[in-house]
C-alpha cells in the first residue's frame, strides 16, 4: 500500500471516530431475517473503510500483476524480435559480402533465406531484384521492387530500382511514374534527377530534360561535378538542337546551339553545327565566324577543315593560305606539324614550291609525312640531289624509329619495352615508335 493511501485511510479514520464520539450509537446489523447483533457506529465505519482499502488494494495489485505479466510477454516478444532481426542483419551482411566478392549464386541464396523468414525486408528485396536485372530476369526484378514498394511507400531507393526496372523493359512511362514519385520524397536526390534526365531523355521529350537540368544545376554546389553537368547542359541543347534541325525548324536548332556554347565554349559539335545551320540557312559569313571562333576556342583542326571548303567555295585560296598561316604561328607540339603538312601541301596545289619547303623545313622534327612532301617539293623543283638526301634522312628516321618505343600515356621515348611504362606506370602501353614517326 502506497504512503498517500495510508495517510488517506488514517484521515478518513480519525474522521469516523470524531463523529461517532459526537454522535454515540449501535448499529442493528442484520445477518438474516431472525439473526441480528449490535454493532458500534464507529466499529461499522472503520470495518467498512478497512475492507474498502483491502479490496481497492488488492484491485491495484492485480492491475499491477497483469501489468507487469503483461510487460513481460512483450519484452520476450520484442527480445524474440530482435534476434530475428540480429539473424537477418547477419544473413544481409553475409549476402552483401557474397555480391562483393562476386558469388551472386551464393547472394542469391542468402537474399531469398531472408525474405522466407520476413518476407518484407526491403533492403533484401531491393537487393534481390537489382540482382534479377543484372541477371536478365527483368519481371522477377519488376516483382521483388513492387514488393519493397508495397512494404514501404516511402523508400527511394526501392523507387528508384524499381524504375531501372522499367527502364530496362523499355517501359518508360511508368520509370517516369516511380521516379516522380521517389522525386516527390527526396526533391534534391541527384541521382534521382539524373535517372529522370535520362529517361525523359530516351523518351525524347527535351522539354522536361532541360526542367530536370536546371533542377540538377540548381542543387549541385561542388565545382567540379557542376562543371561536368554544364558540360551535361551543352551536350542536351546540342542534341535537341540536332532534333529541331532534323525537323527544318533552321532558326530555333540555331538558339539551342548558341545556348550549347554558351553551356560550355570548349565543346566542338556546337561550333560546328551552329556553323553548318548558318551556311544551310544563307549566312556564309556567320558560318566562317563561328568556324574562327570554334577554332580559337577549342583548336580543332575540324574549324579549320570546315573555313577552308568554304573559302575555297567562295573561290579565295589566299584566305585559306593565311588561316592555315595563323594557324601554324598559334599551335604548338604535334598539332603544329599537321597543321604545317595542310600548309606545305596548299603550297604545292599552288605551285609555291619555295613556300612549302620552308613550312616544312620549320618542323624541328618533321615526320616521314613531312618528308614526302619534301620530297616531292625538290623533285618538282627538279632538285635530285636534294630529294636524295631527304630521302636518305626519311630512311633513317624509320630505321631508328623500328627499334624505339613510345608510351601512349606520357609519351616518352625508350630504348627497350616493358609491359609498364618505366616514366608513368601505364599498363601495356608502349607502341614501336614508328606509329608516331609515321
Amino acid at each position: 500500500m502506497s504512503l498517500r493511501l495510508i495517510i488517506i485511510f488514517v484521515f478518513f479514520a480519525l474522521l469516523t471516530v470524531y463523529f461517532t464520539l459526537l454522535n454515540p450509537g449501535d448499529i442493528e446489523i442484520h445477518l438474516t431475517q431472525n439473526t441480528s447483533f449490535p454493532l458500534p457506529a464507529v466499529l461499522f465505519l472503520l470495518i467498512s473503510i478497512l475492507i474498502g482499502v483491502m479490496l481497492t488494494s488488492i484491485l491495484t495489485g492485480y492491475s499491477q500483476i497483469k501489468s507487469a505479466f503483461k510487460h513481460f510477454l512483450e519484452t520476450r516478444s520484442l527480445e524474440s524480435k530482435n534476434r530475428l532481426h540480429e539473424k537477418w542483419d547477419k544473413l544481409y551482411q553475409k549476402a552483401e559480402n557474397a555480391l562483393k566478392g562476386g558469388h551472386s549464386d551464393r547472394a542469391l541464396s542468402l537474399f531469398n533465406k531472408i525474405l522466407n523468414g520476413n518476407p518484407e525486408h526491403i533492403a533484401s528485396l531491393v537487393q534481390l531484384g537489382n540482382l534479377y536485372r543484372q541477371t536478365g530476369k527483368i519481371p522477377q526484378a519488376v516483382d521483388a521492387h513492387q514488393k519493397a514498394v508495397a512494404a514501404d511507400r516511402d523508400n527511394p531507393q526501392a523507387l528508384q530500382s524499381l524504375a531501372e526496372d522499367f527502364v530496362a523493359a523499355g517501359q518508360l512511362d511508368e520509370a517516369i511514374d516511380a521516379l516522380k514519385q521517389a522525386r516527390h520524397l527526396e526533391s534534391d536526390s541527384l541521382y534521382t534527377l539524373r535517372q529522370l534526365r535520362e529517361a525523359y531523355r530516351k523518351q525524347g521529350n527535351w522539354n522536361q530534360v532541360l526542367q530536370i537540368q536546371k533542377s540538377i544545376l540548381s542543387h549541385v554546389s561542388n565545382a567540379r561535378e557542376r562543371k561536368q553537368e554544364k558540360e551535361v547542359s551543352s551536350q542536351v541543347a546540342y542534341l535537341r538542337g540536332c532534333e529541331l534541325s532534323d525537323q527544318k525548324q533552321i532558326e530555333p536548332a540555331i538558339s539551342e546551339m548558341k545556348r550549347a556554347i554558351k553551356e560550355n565554349p570548349m565543346s566542338l559539335p556546337p561550333y560546328i553545327k551552329l556553323g553548318d545551320l548558318h551556311q544551310q540557312n544563307g549566312n556564309s559569313k556567320a558560318a566562317i565566324k563561328i568556324w574562327k571562333s570554334g577554332f580559337e576556342t577549342t583548336g580543332s583542326h575540324i574549324c579549320l577543315l570546315r573555313l577552308r571548303a568554304a573559302y575555297e567555295q567562295a573561290e579565295k585560296p589566299g584566305e585559306v593560305i593565311k588561316l592555315y598561316q595563323e594557324a601554324v604561328s598559334a599551335s604548338q607540339n604535334s598539332k603544329k606539324e599537321s597543321l604545317v603538312l595542310t600548309l606545305a601541301g596548299l603550297y604545292l596545289d599552288q605551285g609555291k614550291l619555295e613556300e612549302a619547303m620552308q613550312t616544312l623545313w620549320s618542323v624541328s622534327s618533321p615526320s616521314i609525312s613531312a618528308h614526302l612532301l619534301l620530297i616531292k617539293a625538290h623533285q618538282d623543283k627538279h632538285e635530285a640531289d636534294k630529294a636524295d638526301q631527304v630521302i636518305r634522312a626519311a630512311l633513317k628516321k624509320l630505321t631508328t624509329s623500328l627499334s624505339k618505343f613510345v608510351c601512349r600515356q606520357c609519351n616518352k621515348d625508350f630504348d627497350q619495352w616493358s609491359g609498364i611504362c618505366p616514366e608513368c606506370q601505364a599498363w601495356d602501353s608502349l607502341d614501336s615508335a614508328i606509329q608516331h614517326t609515321l
